[in-house]
């Protein structure tokens, strides 16, 4: 159950961060036709073929982040009252992302599965290429150095959504998590017809994957499917493990209203 919402979001924990090259923060423009506020898709999540309970991906906003307008995306993972018996599981992973630049300004995460419980919040200062830690008590985990356009783990999904994705591509993202960096890869790999509670959809099979050894902590590896239109909505996401298969499967969606946000930098 403890892999539920990593599922939900496509990442896990990750292992040690490879160095590589970031190159120069420049302000950008992401045009996002994809999803908006409004959206919400709801999953049930299943242990081979039991139900082990729900996740849900929802968006709202805009709202202010320091001064700037972002999206508010929230993953919610929670198991059912059987699982509860033995293991609960309420997760809470909650991401700000720019509307223009369509990266991370706050991440907030509400981790309480079984006798397991972490809250952690991460402010994203862009331009100044550091992150903070509101909560942190410890100096030298205070503030990290992140990459340009640096996205947390939820937030790199929705942004991924927003790309092209044609069959054969491959592209990455720089995400920063538990005070790293690491480089995620994520290649397209065939169209599949995908039956779900919620409706049958042609679709697109994302598999992400990191630079060096070591991808995830888990063995084995994520896919995930996503609509094969200009949505990119995930319908299944499927995590290998040596205990077996967990699963998430579209049950309902809510489509949202993508924004009209205009490039302010045509300018500059």
């Amino acid at each position: 159950m403890k892999f539920i919402l990593s599922a939900v979001i496509l990442f896990s924990c990750l292992q040690a961060a490879t160095v590589w090259d970031w190159g120069e923060y420049a302000r950008r423009y992401v045009r996002n036709d994809s999803w908006g506020p409004g959206e919400r898709l709801v999953f049930n999540v299943q242990y081979g073929i039991m139900k082990a309970g729900t996740a849900s991906l929802s968006v709202t906003g805009p709202e202010d982040v320091n001064g700037l307008l972002a999206y508010r995306i929230t993953a919610e993972a929670r198991s059912n009252p059987v699982f509860d018996s033995f293991f609960t599981v309420r997760d809470v992973n909650r991401s700000h992302l720019d509307i223009v630049q369509l990266h991370t300004l706050r991440y907030f995460k509400d981790i309480r599965e079984g006798n397991y419980s972490r809250s952690e919040e991460t402010i994203f200062h862009q331009e100044e290429g550091v992150a903070r830690y509101p909560g942190e008590t410890n100096p030298e985990k205070m503030e990290d150095p992140i990459p340009p356009h640096a996205l947390d783990v939820l937030g790199a999904f929705y942004y991924a959504r927003t790309q092209p994705l044609e069959l054969g591509d491959r592209f990455s993202m720089d995400v920063h998590v538990d005070n790293d960096n690491y480089p995620l890869w994520v290649n397209v790999l065939e169209r599949s017809t995908i039956r779900t509670p919620a409706g049958t959809f042609e679709c697109l099979l994302l598999k992400p994957e990191l630079r060096g050894d070591g991808i995830f902590k888990q063995e084995g590896e994520i896919l995930i499917w996503v609509t094969d239109d200009n949505r990119h909505m995930p319908v299944l996401m499927t995590a290998s493990m040596i205990i077996g298969e967990i699963s998430c499967l579209l049950d309902s969606y809510t489509q949202g209203t993508v924004l009209q946000v205009e490039n302010p930098f045509t300018q500059e």
